[in-house]
Formats: C-alpha cells, sequence, structure tokens
C-alpha cells in the first residue's frame, strides 16, 4: 500500500532532487556524528531517488553494503542509474513497501528521512526496523514537524499551504508533525541511547524558496481526491507562492525537522 501523499513519478523525483538540495548540509553533518556505525549491511528506508543511500555508501566504502528500498518504481530506477554511472558497487535500490521488511538481526545502520511522517502505522514500521538491527545497530531518523514552517513577511498563501498539507497528512491517517514524537514512539519501540536534535533550513533565494510551491503542486491531486479544497484555491496559492518567492526580501523556512538517533540494546 502507497501511503505518500505527495506525487511519485518522474515529477515526484525532481522534487526530491530539489529537497536533498536544500538539507543535504544537515544530512551530511547528522550522518557524519555517526560514522563509526556504517559498516556491515546497511539499510535507507524509503530513499527515494538514493541521494542519501549513495552518501552511506560513500562512508562504508569496503568494510559493507548498502541498500535502498523506495516504493516508486521511478526512484528506485533512477537510483539504481545514478549507481551505476558512479561506478558504485556496494550499494543496490529494491522496490519495495517499509511495511514489510522482515529481516532479523541483519541490518548495522538503518537510516530513514522524511518517510514515517507519510505512514498510518510508523510504529508497525518501526517494530520491523528493530527486529531488523542487529544487536547494538544504530536507527538514524529524520522528519518533519511541519507546524515550525514559517516566512516572513506574513504571507496568506504560505501559512494556506502549510495548513492544507498538514490537514491532507491528517485526513488520510498520518502525522505531517511525527517528529515531535519520535523520541516516545522510539521508546515504545525497545529503543534506548535516544538523542534528539532539531535542524530548520531557511533560505531567502535559490532552490530552498522552491520547495513551498512544488510541494503544494505535489499533493494537488491528494488535496482533490479528499475534497479538502478545489483547482482554483490550489492555482491561486502557487500563484501566490511564486510572488513570495520572486520577492527578494522574503524569507522562507523549511519544517522544523527532528534528526534522531538510537541503538537496539545489546541484551
Amino acid at each position: 500500500m502507497n501511503e505518500y501523499s505527495i506525487h511519485g513519478g518522474k515529477r515526484g523525483n525532481d522534487r526530491l532532487a530539489i529537497l536533498s538540495q536544500t538539507v543535504g548540509a544537515t544530512t551530511g553533518e547528522f550522518l557524519d556524528r555517526y560514522t563509526s556505525s556504517f559498516f556491515g549491511d546497511c539499510l535507507d528506508l524509503g530513499c527515494g531517488g538514493g541521494t542519501v543511500t549513495l552518501q552511506i555508501a560513500d562512508r562504508v566504502q569496503h568494510t559493507g553494503t548498502v541498500t535502498g528500498l523506495d516504493i516508486d518504481p521511478v526512484n528506485v530506477a533512477l537510483a539504481r542509474k545514478t549507481a551505476h554511472d558512479r561506478q558504485m558497487e556496494n550499494v543496490q535500490f529494491e522496490r519495495f513497501n517499509a511495511y514489510d521488511l522482515a529481516d532479523v538481526d541483519r541490518y548495522h545502520v538503518v537510516y530513514s528521512r522524511f518517510l514515517l511522517s507519510h505512514l498510518n502505522k510508523p510504529s508497525q514500521v518501526l517494530a520491523n526496523v528493530y527486529k531488523g538491527l542487529v544487536p547494538g545497530g544504530r536507527l538514524l531518523l529524520e522528519d518533519t514537524d511541519f507546524s515550525g514552517h514559517f516566512c516572513f513577511p506574513a504571507c496568506p498563501a504560505f501559512h494556506a499551504y502549510v495548513h492544507l498539507y498538514q490537514k491532507l497528512l491528517y485526513t488520510r491517517g498520518a502525522d505531517a508533525n511525527i517528529g515531535q514524537r519520535l523520541y516516545q514512539l522510539l521508546q515504545q519501540a525497545g529503543f534506548q541511547e535516544i538523542s534528539v536534535q532539531v535542524v530548520q533550513p531557511v533560505h531567502t533565494g535559490g532552490k530552498g524558496k522552491l520547495m513551498a510551491e512544488i510541494t503544494m503542486e505535489g499533493i494537488s491531486n491528494a488535496l482533490l481526491q479528499e475534497g479538502l479544497t478545489n483547482r482554483d484555491v490550489i492555482q491561486q496559492i502557487v500563484q501566490e507562492l511564486k510572488a513570495f518567492r520572486a520577492d527578494k526580501n522574503t524569507v522562507m523556512s523549511l519544517p522544523r525537522i527532528f534528526q534522531v538517533s538510537a541503538v537496539k540494546p545489546k541484551q
């Protein structure tokens, strides 16, 4: 079952590529704090276009392998091509549903970014991950607190976008603000040594200011399917977001991003 509310395919992959550029620095710093954990079998769950999977593969080098799993076949195909073009032999990509993860005591690291916030049953996926990690293995998560999104000066279209995104995920049984809950969810799953920090990229120009409008476009079909708004409203919001982005005096943030590390106990 694909619960992802943002459009997939090539357009979705293009959006993910821009997103990866805007959060690449903070993700890289997050991974660097746990360099010693990257060996043996590692997993990127909900890997998208494979950007972070390849970063993990660079860290693993010859000490292990990395598997990227994603439900979108376009993402998987493009990730495979990128790995092939870069001649990376310690990485593989497969189309896969996170709910079906059934490995036991296999992975030294499982990483996942912006996946759990789209799921109806994140606790089930965390239970699967817990089983899949070796004792002492590490889980690294990045996910959103969409309520922390901001812009300056105030922009009604921006606030409408933030509201509709949260409402859409809530309507579909997911949680755009799951970042706030990750500590509790990991405790309930049995993890220990849980650490939490928050990062938030903020943009005054460049591709970072694109994220609001292309995400609004990305959820437009889902919003219409759920009857949460109409096409005229969507088009108006997108046009106002474009104008706001073009103004050099405006500031746009991404959502607050919770970065969480946790360990499966050895005993």
